[in-house]
């Protein structure tokens, strides 16, 4: 198969969740209305690598799901399921498990999706002892808390900071080279995250608070600072109710979250953290961009936009791999 042309790399996909949902994920959407994530829609969109999650959520009686945080047993169950999803994509040949600098070389070149492991919600991780296991077995950004928070700190829908656990946990993830993401934090715990930690810091699908709305989902003028002086960055959320207030976003709504992150932080600040299919459908997302098939379509309306050469290239991929590169074990 040919190169892909200036591959993209999505920071944020919900993989496994969507496999749990009844995606097959190695063939073409049977309801495309409902379900537009797939590899072949990756492909023909584009994407040579992802942060592909695995999304565990408190109080769910779904195979994602556990009864409450102090269940460790079931939480670190919910997770494991996810984590033998993408095990079983590799060794059937569909994808290949990013886990070291290495497997990022040449990506988008073979049309094998590579895929970095993101933990979304720290609760499968039963204690900080229990990080090691994971790094072990492929896990390499740790989001700690989902909305509703996690044992180890507050979520954006229910505040509050660190535990003296999730200090711990934090440096057992440092002590192993796990990235942090910042996404979905309340903003104590991110407050408590930056001031334990002095590594690089992520917000995988994250928008400006500044422009759709001053909550804890989104990141203030002054985080998006914080993260990008770590050398971190921020995804772009293509949920359209995260890019445009009471209306359908378009695509100017979404160039308009990556020039005011650029304008903030500068051009290494931003990229792609789609979060397509995440809990929604392709019609929530905005017109022209609902679907990873379309995303040469954001990348059209970006150069429109100005945002051409270097900066393009950084949005697409270029900020991704100088993260991952800096991240991740040789």
């Amino acid at each position: 198969m040919a190169a892909l042309a200036q591959p993209w790399i999505d920071g944020h996909l919900d993989l496994a969740y969507l496999s749990q949902h009844g995606v097959d994920l190695r063939a073409t959407s049977a309801s495309p209305d409902r379900f537009g994530v797939n590899l072949p829609a990756l492909a023909a969109g584009g994407v040579g690598l992802v942060l592909g999650t695995i999304f565990t959520e408190r109080g769910s009686t779904d195979a994602w799901g556990y009864p409450d945080d102090d269940d460790g047993s079931a939480a670190e169950h919910a997770g494991r399921l996810q984590l033998e999803i993408y095990e079983r994509l590799e060794a059937n040949g569909h994808i290949r498990i990013v886990r070291r600098r290495g497997d990022l070389d040449g990506f988008g070149e073979s049309g094998l999706l590579r895929v970095v492991i993101l933990m979304e919600c720290a609760d499968p991780i039963r204690t900080p002892a229990h990080a090691r296991w994971w790094f072990d077995h492929g896990v390499r950004v740790v989001g700690m808390a989902w909305a509703y928070g996690s044992r180890y700190c507050g979520g954006n829908a229910q505040d509050g900071p660190l535990s003296v656990q999730g200090r711990e946990l934090v440096q057992a993830l440092d002590a192993l080279g796990v990235l942090h993401d910042a996404s979905h934090l309340s903003r104590q715990s991110f407050d408590d995250l930056m001031q334990v930690t002095d590594r690089c810091v992520v917000a995988s699908h994250s928008n400006c608070a500044s422009i759709t709305a001053d909550v804890p989902r989104h990141l203030t003028d002054t985080q998006i600072r914080a993260i990008a002086a770590r050398g971190g960055l921020c995804g772009l959320n293509l949920y359209g109710k995260f890019l445009a207030k009471d209306r359908t976003a378009t695509l100017d709504d979404a160039v308009r979250h990556v020039l005011h992150v650029r304008a903030l932080a500068g051009d290494g600040s931003i990229a792609l953290g789609s979060d397509f299919d995440g809990g929604f459908t392709p019609l929530a997302c905005p017109v022209g961009a609902q679907r990873p098939e379309e995303l040469p379509r954001l990348g059209a309306a970006l150069e429109g936009a100005g945002v051409t050469g270097t900066a393009l290239e950084g949005f697409r991929n270029a900020n991704w791999l100088r993260v991952l590169r800096q991240s991740l074990p040789e």
